[in-house]
This record gives C-alpha cells, sequence and structure tokens, in this order.
C-alpha cells in the first residue's frame, strides 16, 4: 500500500542474471533497481519500494546476512524480501533464509510466471501482514484511555506514519475540533453528507487523500480524512478498505469515550443533586428553629415601636428592625432556592432598592475605605418580588466589597436600557476573576473564599433574576484595569416563573 511507483530492487552478482530479471520484471510492470553486491544493496535501500529479490551468493558478504540487515534498518524494515539462490536448495538453507527475516525463499531455475506470481503473493502477504499490525496498534492505543480529548489525540497520531503523514477528524459534536489540514474540508463534508469513501489525488496541493465517514450503529459522528504527500507515497484503491477499517475503530473509540463522559457528567450531576438536597433539608431545619426565638424578637421590637414612651428616635429603629427582621426571616427560608416565595410580586423603584439596601451595607464599606460612586435613573417601576431583588443585590454589592483592597472603587447604578429593560449594575475595582472562575461562578458550592463561603450566594442570584424573566451578565478583567462589572437585567413588568 501507498507506493508511488512499483520499484523492485533486485541484488545478483551475475550480470546476464540481472538482465534477464530485469526483463521479467519490466514486461510484469515493475521499475527495476539492480546492485551487484550486498553493500550496494543496502545504499540503495528507500522507503517506497515494493520488494527486494536477493540472491544467497554475493561477493562481499552473505546474502543472509544482507537480508538482515536490511529487516533491522529503519528504511527497510516494512519492505517485503524474496530470497533467491541456484546453489543453495537444502531445507535447512530455506529454513536459515526466512529465520533471518526473508518473507519468502524460492530456488533456481524458476519459470518466469512462477517468479512473478511468488512475488505478488510475497507483496500481498506483506501487506495483509502490515495491515493487520497496524489494526492491532491502533486498536490498542486508541482503546487505552476513555478521556475524549485523549482519544482523539490517539486516534489521529497512531497512524502517523504507517498509513498516513497527517490524519484530520471532523466531529460533528466538536466543532471547535481544528483539523491539521483544512484544504480537504469539503471534501469530508460531502463524506459525511453521502456516507461514502473518497480517494482522491490533489495535485495542487501536492496531497493523496482518503476520506471515509466514522458510522457507528447509532449514526455518523463525522469523518477522517487520510493524507499523505504524494512526493513519497500516495494511496490507491487497494488503500481504501483498511481506511474504513480504521475509521470503524475510531469511531467506536470515540462513541465510548463520548458515553463515558456523559455518563460522568450524569454521576456529577446526581451528585451535586444530592448536595443540593442535603443543603435544602439542613436549610428547612434551621428554619425550623430560629423561626420560635426570631418571632419573639419581631414581638419585642414591635412592642418598642407601639409603645407610647418609646422616643421618636427609638421608634425609628424599631420600625427599621422590623423591616430587616421580616427580611431575614424570608432570606433564612429561601436564599437557597428551596422555599416558595410567599409574599407575590409587587410594583417598586428598582433605584430606591438599591440605595435601601446600600444604606444597610454603608458600614462595612466605610470600613474598607471604600470610594462610592452612584448613578440612579429618578424613577425606574419594575414588578418583582422586593426582597428577592434587595437580596441579589445586596449579594453583588457584598461580593464586590470583599474583592477589593482598602481604597477600592465602587460604583453603583440603575438605568433604563433601550430595549427597555430596567438595569442595575455592580460595578467594582478589585482583583477580577480569571476565565477558569468565571466559567464557574454561577456553579452551586463553587467558591474561591477557602472556610468562609458557600457558593452558594450568586447560584441563588441567578435562579432569582432568571424566575423573573432577566438576565445577569459579567464582565471581568485581570489585567491593569482590572475589575468586575456584573449587571441584572429586569424586565418593567415580566410573567415570573
Amino acid at each position: 500500500m501507498l507506493y508511488k511507483s512499483k520499484t523492485v530492487l533486485y541484488v545478483d552478482d551475475a550480470d546476464e542474471q540481472r538482465y534477464a530479471m530485469r526483463r521479467i520484471l519490466e514486461s510484469a510492470g515493475y521499475e527495476v533497481l539492480e546492485a551487484n553486491t550486498g553493500a550496494e544493496a543496502l545504499r540503495l535501500l528507500k522507503p517506497d519500494l515494493t520488494a527486494v529479490i536477493l540472491d544467497v551468493r554475493l561477493p562481499d558478504m552473505n546474502g543472509y546476512d544482507v537480508c538482515r540487515a536490511i529487516k533491522m534498518s529503519s528504511v527497510g524494515a516494512a519492505i517485503p524480501v524474496l530470497q533467491i539462490s541456484a546453489s543453495f536448495v537444502e531445507p535447512s538453507l530455506r529454513a536459515e533464509a526466512l529465520s533471518g527475516g526473508a518473507d519468502s525463499y524460492i530456488a533456481q531455475p524458476v519459470h518466469p510466471q512462477e517468479l512473478l506470481n511468488l512475488l505478488q503473493a510475497t507483496i500481498h502477504a506483506h501487506r495483509s501482514e502490515r495491515m493487520l499490525r497496524l489494526l492491532a496498534s491502533v486498536g490498542l492505543r486508541i482503546a487505552g484511555s476513555l478521556d475524549l480529548e485523549a482519544t482523539i489525540r490517539s486516534a489521529t497520531e497512531s497512524v502517523v506514519p504507517i498509513f498516513c503523514d497527517h490524519c484530520s477528524l471532523y466531529l460533528s459534536q466538536s466543532p471547535e475540533l481544528k483539523p491539521p489540514d483544512t484544504s480537504i474540508d469539503e471534501v469530508a463534508a460531502d463524506v459525511i453528507q453521502s456516507g461514502k469513501p473518497e480517494l482522491l489525488q490533489l495535485q495542487s496541493h501536492e496531497r493523496s487523500v482518503i476520506a471515509v465517514p466514522l458510522d457507528v450503529p447509532t449514526g455518523r459522528l463525522g469523518a477522517a480524512a487520510f493524507i499523505v504527500d504524494v512526493s513519497g507515497r500516495r494511496y490507491t484503491a487497494e488503500d481504501v478498505p483498511l481506511a474504513q477499517d480504521l475509521a470503524m475503530r475510531i469511531a467506536l473509540a470515540i462513541q465510548n469515550a463520548q458515553l463515558h463522559t456523559e455518563q460522568q457528567a450524569a454521576q456529577a450531576a446526581l451528585i451535586q443533586s444530592e448536595k443540593i438536597a442535603a443543603a435544602g433539608r439542613l436549610a428547612a431545619a434551621i428554619a425550623h428553629e430560629i423561626n420560635n426565638p426570631l418571632e419573639a424578637v419581631v414581638n419585642l421590637v414591635y412592642l418598642m415601636e407601639m409603645s407610647a414612651d418609646s422616643p421618636g428616635e427609638v421608634r425609628k429603629y424599631a420600625h427599621e428592625a422590623l423591616s430587616e427582621l421580616s427580611r431575614l426571616s424570608h432570606i433564612a427560608r429561601q436564599t437557597l432556592g428551596f422555599y416558595r416565595e410567599l409574599v407575590g410580586p409587587q410594583e417598586f423603584d428598582l433605584s430606591q432598592s438599591v440605595k435601601e439596601t446600600l444604606s444597610l451595607l454603608k458600614k462595612r464599606i466605610n470600613a474598607k475605605s471604600i470610594l462610592l460612586h452612584e448613578n440612579y435613573a429618578p424613577s425606574l417601576s419594575i414588578y418583582a418580588v422586593k426582597g428577592e431583588i434587595r437580596q441579589v443585590i445586596s449579594n453583588l454589592i457584598l461580593n464586590a466589597v470583599e474583592a477589593m483592597e482598602p481604597g477600592g472603587s465602587l460604583t453603583l447604578e440603575t438605568y433604563l436600557s433601550s430595549d427597555g429593560y430596567a438595569i442595575a449594575r455592580v460595578k467594582d475595582t478589585g482583583r477580577g476573576m480569571a476565565a477558569g472562575v468565571l466559567s464557574r461562578m454561577f456553579e452551586p458550592f463553587f467558591t474561591t473564599k477557602e472556610g468562609t463561603g458557600t457558593g452558594l450566594g450568586l447560584w441563588v442570584s441567578k435562579r432569582i433574576v432568571h424566575k423573573h424573566g432577566g438576565e445577569i451578565h459579567v464582565h471581568s478583567e485581570t489585567g491593569e484595569n482590572h475589575g468586575t462589572t456584573v449587571e441584572i437585567a429586569l424586565k418593567p413588568r415580566p410573567v415570573l416563573s
């Protein structure tokens, strides 16, 4: 397989025998290289030789030794050798030749047609053996891992350079996979569509290509393209079945890796669900335990507010305390997202809600000497669950404060977007988030605050915003202009989910 021309190296020290053999081989379509010594034969070895016909008796070295040298070399190891002799015909000598690496042995005199038939059979047997070894090698390498990326890498590397110079995979479920050679994209697309292999010689790109579909019992995963440089080798129709066999093994390995990846993801989701369920059970227990003392505190503060003996300033603080105790009771039951909101949505001013939330956090902001910038739309009415929106805003402000060193800058803004959304923006000058953190920031239980964070604040915030039919957007930089900006976009009057 993969031969640019049918070239045979014939090694014999007899001029007349070389002449006769060259005529016989050329009549069968072979090109012939001639050598009259073992040393010259070794110099003439090249990878694209179809076969070597080697006489046993040579003037400088034994033909058996020449055969061993050919088979031990990197160039000649894959070339079939047919040894021929008129004098070394005993069975023991034939056995020695075969044990030395010869693929077949024939004694002279021999009929030309018998020689050509034996040569063709030797070449075919050698190719078949190489194919089986290649298939076994590829099968072992690509089955060695259930990781999808590792499987794809093994699949493209295991066939090089034995079967191709480049291997490109076009997978429908991995559009981000970039093949090393893009000159055959259209060919691969045709193969994926038709399901039929294609063999072509790209003269303009000096490449020989076999493109075959990656089929599994459940469907088509994509296509594989095997490419060789025509300057050294080229494909023939005989190579297509091997390409199809290789593609089938690659497709099955990729499917197994995909199924394993999906199974791992399902298991991870199950574990995550159990974590969330456990957190819900714990939250319910905590809410039950704190409700009684919390109710007592609420009643006492209520009496302080209603008492005629309480000074006006005390009644004012008692009123504010009642409001926050009510919110605390609500948060205790629904922060984890397992409590269905009992208080219905209402219409309120988003800007005013941000101001009220900020007033409760001013002490923590001032403690870090953070410079505060505020810019609010004068009236930004929305229809939502007020306590939940305040919870989101509070969480975003606290995250921003914790991300900054003392002396940082915090910007709070509200405005109406051109497409009619009410926007609340929280911008800090903190250290920013790397791409890996940014991609996982809304996962439950994911936190960078070791020992202090639950990893649930942003997850709950996102659920609340989505529940109100809104969106939450994050932009973060870790470079010179480091910092994070978070925006929540809410419809003025959404249909709550």
